[in-house]
């Protein structure tokens, strides 16, 4: 009861208690069910549907998760080492590596982010009902469940760790592995490795989509309860990645070939998989995504309050549960904005792919490769408080901003952009593009005599040597 009480009221997740001690670390269970729920679900079914439009056969579409999931996999592994051996949120980490400025906007873009994901994600909820039940009122429904979709959130991670435990993991690997199973049985062979429509959609372009997919950038968060060991959270990221890269998105293909609908009509593409799948109980699809979709987006809120921790904990007489209302407004406002369900998903997907992740290899680069070539260490071991942080690590924050700008062009993010240059594998170069820089940058203004104020340390560190 003390350990809940305390989540709700804190979670770690401010400079007053900021760090998870060693003594509150779970189990390696705990993470491989959260993590089957964070990057698996009814978002890559989405994303397979997405492949099978773009003209492609089902051996390319499951080629392309499989390289998405090697690739995040090389940037996850660095990324959930730097929570669990500083037991910090990203957001916290930001404010000791980035200064007050570059915490404060990053903040501001994890957030942003996670509203995205979150108000699509319930987007396609309301779509799925309207597809089961003809509901309607697609705008109005995604509201309502935004409000109310932070409830597990209220208990911190034990809240959002308990629901995929017990309910939502195994209910979807059962799920899945029955409708890939018989839909493998039913495909003629030929949709393998049939012919595919490059023109639409390139493999690299399908890659980077992948990627934006299962793209989190602020791993911290949720490894910050992990073993300080680098490889310990390989089985959870493999087995959930396998679940969501490879099965759904070939069980979104598969559906999106029997069906002969699109991702454009993904309330009724639903609805068949549902009488394909689950017999036909139309109330048993609509628990499962509900299940499904309320589980993933326990992942996009709890980044969004970390966040917001961040720039609001620290205020008198601040509890985290107003953090948690303020995010759902917020979530719900964004899922009035912006209701259209394809056009969202490639936006959001590419911003994931490219902003946050950039962020948190420019933090690792920082902890874990700049103290080998510069002999400086950044001590991050005492969260600073706002008003002792350094005002601005200006190399990290040139890093982030030119790798976004350069991720942005390259997926055509930008607005009024219509076009881009076939730049190869935008994500992760804009990943490499950041760290590199930073340690270019970072190196020469550690050899300056203004290194202190150069590179955002803070009045609690001195200057280092």
């Amino acid at each position: 009861m003390t350990e809940i009480v305390n989540e709700i009221n804190d979670d770690y997740s401010t400079s007053r208690d900021g760090v998870v001690p060693l003594s509150q670390r779970r189990s390696l269970y705990h993470f491989t069910a959260l993590w089957v729920t964070m990057a698996a679900g009814i978002t890559y079914l989405f994303l397979g549907f997405s492949y099978h439009d773009a003209g492609w056969s089902l051996g390319r579409a499951i080629l392309a998760g499989v390289i998405g999931a090697v690739c995040y996999l090389a940037y996850a592994l660095p990324a959930a080492y730097l929570g669990s051996t500083t037991g910090q949120t990203h957001a916290l980490l930001t404010r000791s590596i980035f200064g007050k400025l570059g915490s404060g906007l990053l903040s501001v873009v994890l957030i942003l982010i996670a509203a995205g994901w979150t108000a699509f994600a319930f987007n396609v909820l309301a779509n799925l009902y309207d597809g089961l039940f003809g509901w309607g009122h697609i705008v109005a429904i995604t509201i309502v469940l935004a409000l109310i979709g932070i409830v597990n959130n209220i208990f911190g991670f034990t809240g959002i760790t308990a629901f995929a435990r017990y309910l939502v993991a195994p209910l979807m690997i059962l799920w899945i592995g029955y409708l890939v199973i018989k839909g493998a049985t039913d495909m003629p062979g030929a949709v393998w490795s049939g012919p595919s429509s490059p023109d639409q959609l390139s493999l690299l372009a399908g890659v980077g989509l992948a990627i934006g997919s299962v793209m989190w950038g602020n791993e911290p968060d949720i490894w910050r309860y992990g073993r300080p060991r680098f490889s310990w959270p390989l089985l959870p990221y493999t087995i959930a990645l396998f679940v969501g890269l490879v099965l759904f998105v070939a069980a979104g293909w598969m559906m999106g070939y029997l069906s002969g609908t699109s991702a454009l009509d993904f309330g009724g593409a639903f609805r068949y998989t549902v009488e394909y799948s689950l017999f036909g109980a139309l109330w048993l699809g609509a628990i499962l995504a509900t299940a499904l979709q309320v589980a993933i987006n326990d992942g996009n809120y709890y980044e969004m309050i970390n966040a917001g921790q961040n720039l609001a904990g620290h205020a008198r007489g601040w509890k985290r549960w107003y953090t948690c209302l303020v995010m759902a407004a917020l979530t719900a406002l964004l899922a009035w904005w912006f209701p259209h369900l394809e056009e969202d998903f490639f936006t959001v997907a590419g911003w994931s792919a490219i902003a946050l992740p950039s962020a948190t290899v420019v933090m690792c680069v920082d902890q874990f490769l700049l103290p080998r070539v510069t002999g400086v260490r950044r001590s991050v071991e005492r969260i600073p408080s706002w008003r002792a942080a350094g005002l601005a690590n200006w190399p990290a924050i040139v890093s982030v901003v030119v790798a976004m700008l350069f991720g942005a062009w390259g997926l055509q993010l930008l607005p009024g952009q219509t076009s881009a240059p076939d730049l190869g594998l935008v994500p992760v170069e804009a990943w490499l593009l950041a760290g590199l820089l930073y340690l270019g940058l970072a190196s020469l203004a550690a050899r300056t005599p203004a290194r202190a104020e150069l590179l955002g340390y803070s009045a609690t560190e001195g200057t280092p040597g």
